[in-house]
C-alpha cells in the first residue's frame, strides 16, 4: 500500500532536515501544502531539500516552480480543479487532486491520484470530522485513478484502511504533530504498509 506524507501546514524549524530524513528512510512522495506561505517560502523549503528528491515532491501551490527544479509531481485542489478551463492535462505530469464524495470519481479519470477523505476525525485539524461510516468499503469501478485516504489516519488506523480496499493512505498529523517523533513513526507506518503489500 503506498504511503503519502503531506507537509505540516506551517513553516517549522528542521523541517526541511527532517523531509530529507524521510526520504531517505524510503518516503516516495512528499506533499508540499502550505496554505499561507508565499513563492519565496515554497522556494526556500525546496531548495532545503536534497535535489534528488525534488522528483519525489507534489506541489500543491506556485505550480511554476516545477520549472525550476527537477519536479514534475502536481497536486491540484479541489477548487482549482473545478476552475480549470481545459480538461487537457500534461502528459509529462504526474497530477494529483482531492474529492470529498465518491461520485465525483468520474470527473478526475484524468488524474493519477486522488486523496479521499476524511477518513476519520483530523488529527490536525479539530472538529473536521470523519466522512466514512462504519463497515465502509470501497467500490472503485473502473477507475484508473488511485484513492488514497486522508484525514486523522495513526498508525493504528492504517490496517483499518487497508480493509477499506484504499490504493494508499496520506499522513499529515501522525507526522508532525510531534516533530521528534516525525522519522520514528514514518518507520512505523511503513512497516504496516509494506506488510500489507507483501501479504498481496
Amino acid at each position: 500500500m503506498e504511503l503519502i506524507v503531506i507537509a505540516k501546514p506551517t513553516i517549522f524549524k528542521e523541517e526541511c532536515h527532517l523531509v530529507n530524513q524521510l526520504f531517505e528512510a524510503g518516503l516516495q512522495v512528499f506533499h508540499l501544502r502550505k496554505e499561507n506561505a508565499d513563492e519565496a517560502g515554497y522556494r526556500k523549503i525546496v531548495e532545503g531539500i536534497l535535489p534528488e528528491y525534488h522528483p519525489r515532491i507534489a506541489l500543491h501551490h506556485f505550480h511554476a516552480l516545477a520549472n525550476d527544479y527537477n519536479m514534475n509531481r502536481i497536486h491540484h485542489t479541489e477548487s482549482f480543479r473545478k476552475n480549470l478551463s481545459t480538461n487537457i492535462m500534461p502528459k509529462n505530469q504526474i497530477l494529483s487532486t482531492s474529492i470529498h464524495q465518491l461520485s465525483a470519481i468520474d470527473a478526475i479519470a484524468t488524474y493519477h491520484y486522488s486523496f479521499y477523505g476524511p477518513v476519520f476525525n483530523s488529527l490536525s485539524k479539530p472538529g473536521y470530522l470523519g466522512i466514512i461510516p462504519p463497515g465502509f468499503r470501497l467500490n472503485k469501478y473502473n477507475s484508473n485513478t488511485k484513492l488514497i485516504a486522508l484525514g486523522g489516519i495513526g498508525l493504528n488506523q492504517i490496517d483499518q484502511v487497508k480493509e477499506m480496499n484504499f490504493d494508499g493512505v496520506a499522513l499529515l498529523g501522525s507526522i508532525w504533530n510531534d516533530p521528534a517523533q516525525a522519522l520514528i513513526n514514518f518507520k512505523k507506518a511503513q512497516q504496516h504498509c509494506l506488510a500489507h503489500h507483501q501479504a498481496l
